[in-house]
């Protein structure tokens, strides 16, 4: 008979995904360890805003994140108001729904921390077993099964046997060499918007395992932030997250728009296009009545707020009373006057004669020429929160081997999420999915692909890959004899 130990699940990660994974198996009968490599559970997402919102219409996100992986899209969002309906079983706080930016998406607000402390604090009257300071190594595959994992202590490191592992270790923004690997050719170019714990471990320990990994491992969610030599600490993240990009003209160091400012559902676009500049850095230039505007139509958050706390960390903030000075002023760090002038200037006359269009980058929204006095360059800084590649699951949350071949999302017409049923209908067979690493489960930012350059939000996909890989790793332990 197997020992008991052989069928327990071991989650991997104590963010949102990995509490939420955690809880959901206990409650469907597992045994539950949970091994997280801080000194504390919260990971990145007890360092967010909480807004856990999904794309009001399906087309919609669709035609924002195309490249994304459409089946896990549709487990998403058919699934993110059972999953915060549960949160609220869970003695999570979750404010009324309100629209989430000017797409018309749907969100329910958490305040992180009760939420971690609430879920953690359920997690251990269920009889889960928590084990901190405890990073993931390997994973311990027998005959191509899952048969647990290989923890880091310190110095030390010990086998754990399990009948299923989740992985929940939070993405691999923290790892600059997987970054410069996959995301930019430079890592320095980036600040990390995040926690430093995730590190990529399950994202190492299972392509080491024979893990696909997704599409889009060079895509990433993050906001510009205040330039150096500003400082601030880690609780200050977000207060110094530059969020009115796609309002502003954008420049490199070398004085040239780089981008469409407008482009995606929001700033973490044009963020992604400024790491590739030179030092990752730039200026958002704006004008006085850009600066007396709400961040977000519909928030009451005004840009002058964000710009005065950049101020106030010390960040590059110059302000001048006509476009020659303020570029004449910009070229005493280095950023070349002309070539800045003529950029800014070229910019609102294809505003002005509604040729934006020809303009190169073309702007192809937000089309606004800056023309109210004074004017503001508030220096800036490329960032990751998270990255949206990562391994390759299937709509259980197992994740599949690399060499079982293309996950069906790239063959089947995009719909919502399969049963076996669905996959019978359309003739490919229950067992489609018969690549996947038996044991193995993936859930947040280790699972790739949902979001891809554009985003879908990070604390919706956490809270329903982590259920949905909790409840599978609890159904797999049951049949193991």
């Amino acid at each position: 008979m197997t020992d008991f130990l052989e069928k327990r699940v071991i989650v991997c990660g104590g963010g949102l995904a990995g509490l939420s994974a955690a809880v959901t198996a206990l409650e469907d009968g597992a045994c539950v360890t949970l091994m997280e490599k801080a000194p504390e559970v919260g990971g990145s997402s007890a360092l967010s805003g909480g807004a856990i919102w999904a794309f009001a219409d399906f087309e919609e996100l669709r035609a924002a994140i195309p490249d994304g992986d459409a089946m896990l899209q549709w487990l998403v969002y058919d699934n993110i108001d059972a999953a915060r309906d549960w949160l609220a079983t869970q003695n999570v706080t979750l404010a009324a729904e309100e629209l989430h930016a000017e797409q018309g998406r749907r969100a329910r607000s958490i305040n992180p921390p009760q939420a971690i402390a609430a879920l953690a604090d359920k997690f251990l009257k269920l009889g889960g077993q928590l084990r901190l300071e405890s990073a993931l190594d390997a994973l311990i595959v027998v005959d191509g099964i899952v048969k647990g994992v290989r923890i880091a202590h310190g110095s030390c490191t010990q086998d754990e046997a399990a009948g299923a592992v989740v992985l929940a270790t939070g993405g691999f923004q923290g790892n600059p060499e997987l970054l410069s690997r996959y995301v930019v050719r430079n890592p320095d170019n980036l600040y990390l918007r995040a926690n430093a714990w995730s590190t990529g471990d399950g994202f190492l320990a299972a392509t080491q395992a024979g893990a696909a990994a997704s599409p889009g491992l060079d895509t990433y969610y993050g906001h510009a932030l205040a330039a150096p030599p500003a400082r601030f600490s880690r609780l200050e993240l977000r207060d110094m997250s530059q969020y009115y990009g796609q309002q502003a003209i954008a420049v490199n160091l070398r004085g040239e728009r780089f981008a469409d400012e407008s482009d995606g559902t929001a700033e973490q676009v044009l963020n992604q296009r400024l790491a590739q500049q030179p030092g990752g850095r730039g200026f958002y230039i704006i004008d006085q009545e850009l600066m007396d505007s709400p961040v977000i139509k519909g928030r009451p958050l005004l840009t002058r707020v964000i710009v005065g706390r950049a101020q106030a960390a010390k960040a590059p903030v110059i302000v001048a009373a006509t476009i020659a000075e303020l570029c004449r002023k910009l070229s005493a760090m280095g950023v070349p006057e002309s070539k800045l002038f003529r950029e800014i200037t070229e910019f609102n006359r294809a505003i002005a004669s509604q040729q934006a269009d020809d303009l190169e980058p073309a702007r192809r929204r937000n089309r606004k020429s800056l023309c109210k006095p004074p004017y503001y360059a508030i220096g800036v800084q490329a960032s990751i929160t998270f990255t949206m590649g990562g391994l390759q699951i299937d709509e259980r949350a197992r994740v599949l081997r690399r060499s079982g071949g293309s996950s069906p999302s790239s063959a089947v017409p995009p719909s919502r999420a399969l049963t076996d049923a669905d996959a019978l209908s359309i003739g490919i067979g229950a067992d489609y999915r018969q690549t996947a690493i038996a044991g193995l489960y993936a859930a947040g930012c280790d699972a790739g692909n949902m979001s891809h350059f554009d985003y879908m939000g990070g604390l919706a996909v956490a809270l329903v890959t982590g259920r949905t890989a909790g409840n599978s790793a609890a159904d797999y332990v049951r049949t193991i004899p």
